[in-house]
């Protein structure tokens, strides 16, 4: 009788656990814990911050992720000197695709991270996005080691600034 009461406790847990996760209650919180970040082109500057964010958001065991756009996309890769840069730091982005910035992506971030641009004209930012400029970030195609280490001081000092809960 008692193992199968624990049995059914543990089943309805994970069942539970497993319905948050597949629901929109799990895309929801994750929408609204969004870090936007936005250079020109949106496979140097916004990717190397929004990786180095997402890996050291972990240590803090905080509900964030950060997506990288650009506001003027020119490529549809991303430059082989920032793969192998990224790499060096245990980062893969051979992979990614750079992408325009939309209005779904301006729709649902609580921070909104912009990195020697703007957005586009067209967008409108909702009032629950707060919006930085990050104008002091050296080019990483001229000095990877100087835009990495601005890139990563000002995502720790982003990171000490978010809410906790």
């Amino acid at each position: 009788m008692r193992r199968t009461w624990m049995r059914t406790a543990v089943i309805a847990a994970f069942v539970l656990a497993f319905g948050c996760v597949t629901t929109s209650c799990f895309a929801q919180q994750t929408a609204e814990r969004q870090i936007l970040f936005v250079c020109e082109h949106g496979n140097v500057k916004s990717l190397m911050a929004a990786s180095y964010f997402n890996q050291n958001i972990r240590e803090f065991n905080l509900p964030y992720r950060a997506v990288a756009r650009g506001s003027a996309p020119d490529s549809t890769t991303v430059p082989a000197a920032i793969v192998q840069g990224l790499g060096h730091d245990g980062i893969d982005v051979s992979t990614f695709q750079p992408a325009k910035v939309s209005a779904s992506d301006i729709a649902s971030p609580v921070r909104i991270i912009l990195i020697g641009t703007s957005l586009p004209a067209n967008l409108r930012v909702s009032s629950k996005a707060r919006i930085e400029q990050w104008n002091d970030v050296p080019p990483a195609s001229v000095d990877f080691e100087a835009a990495r280490e601005s890139l990563r001081k000002h995502v720790r000092e982003l990171i000490v600034q978010l809410p906790r809960h």
